[in-house]
């Protein structure tokens, strides 16, 4: 099958990957309950917005190729939807925007989780059907993914998880996650005649992953001023999270310790929002002003940039 054999091919670069990642990722959250994750208080994460070159392009890409559809637009900016209700990205074009430079902090990829596996089945083979070029597949135990890139470069993890009474945990409060091949032949068995429409409506932005410039500044900041749990964490990457998921948002220093934050116009990630209850807002609140961390309040709305120059808008939930 053509699909098949595209994607044996596209996973050897996850492979490589998998010989530094599979062997480190150990959960490190020993105040984590041992709950199993039900969704209960899901989205955690609300909407990310990209700073993009060519807003035109960028549309095409997200509407015709992921399958997103436009709920507002004017000139410069333009809010996406799966329901037609909720934003859950939203790309803005400015004209003084300069490329993001390599070694800089920032987005590593964001992740776009659909309800159900034949949704990926659907997706991965809509995207090979189309010509673009995937840049992984991979098989994290807890989950199955497949990964690409936007016009300006930014990454895009496209994921369902597996049942989490699935999720293999670490004894700590992790989980063991791992980095294995996909398995193509099973995944596109799901398609059963279907045929790809877009992204569907419960699809929702599932969990940011960043590029940081060090993981024990990062774990002050996510762990112990925001409350986040560990459930993954060596010397180059932390993953943390609400609720048990596996993750909400993940941390890397694989292009290095130390990296700049990119310059206030460059392409990429401009924000992303967190939701969080009246409880944990007024707790993180606390928390930042008591580790020093500068932060700007309004109309309940909190926004901070992380340690790294990651900026967060963290907003009550409904």
């Amino acid at each position: 099958m053509k699909n098949i054999r595209i994607i044996s091919v596209i996973i050897i670069f996850t492979i490589v990957v998998a010989l530094f990642l599979l062997q480190k990722e150990e959960g490190g959250g020993a105040d984590m309950s041992m709950e199993t994750y039900t969704g209960a208080m899901e989205p955690r994460i609300g909407y990310v917005e990209l700073q993009v070159s060519n807003l035109n392009q960028s549309l095409i890409f997200y509407e015709e190729l992921i399958g997103f559809q436009v709920l507002e637009r004017d000139e410069k900016t333009v809010k996406l939807t799966t329901d037609g209700l909720v934003t859950q990205l939203v790309l803005k074009e400015e004209e003084t925007s300069v490329e993001r430079p390599l070694g800089t902090t920032g987005l590593y990829h964001f992740a776009i989780i659909v309800p159900t596996r034949q949704d990926l089945a659907l997706s991965t083979k809509h995207i090979i059907e189309s010509d673009y070029p995937i840049q992984g597949a991979s098989d994290h135990q807890y989950s199955e993914a497949v990964y690409l890139a936007d016009p300006d470069n930014n990454g895009i993890e496209i994921y369902v998880d597996r049942d989490p009474n699935q999720w293999t945990r670490d004894g700590n409060g992790g989980y063991v996650g791992a980095t294995d091949p996909l398995d193509a032949d099973s995944l596109f068995a799901e398609i059963k005649g279907n045929t790809w429409n877009g992204l569907p409506s419960k699809t929702r932005i599932g969990h940011m992953h960043l590029q940081v410039s060090d993981i024990e500044e990062s774990e002050r900041f996510y762990v112990e001023a925001l409350g986040l749990d560990i459930v993954a964490k060596d010397t180059h990457m932390l993953f943390v999270s609400k609720d048990a998921y596996h993750h909400h948002i993940g941390m890397n220093i694989w292009a290095g310790k130390g990296l700049p934050a990119p310059p206030e116009h460059a392409l990429g990630l401009k924000y992303f929002t967190l939701h969080f209850t009246e409880e944990e807002y007024n707790s993180a609140k606390t928390n930042l002003e008591q580790l020093g961390y500068d932060y700007h309040e309004d109309n309940d709305k909190i926004t901070v940039s992380d340690p790294s120059g990651n900026k967060i808008k963290i907003l009550l939930k409904d």
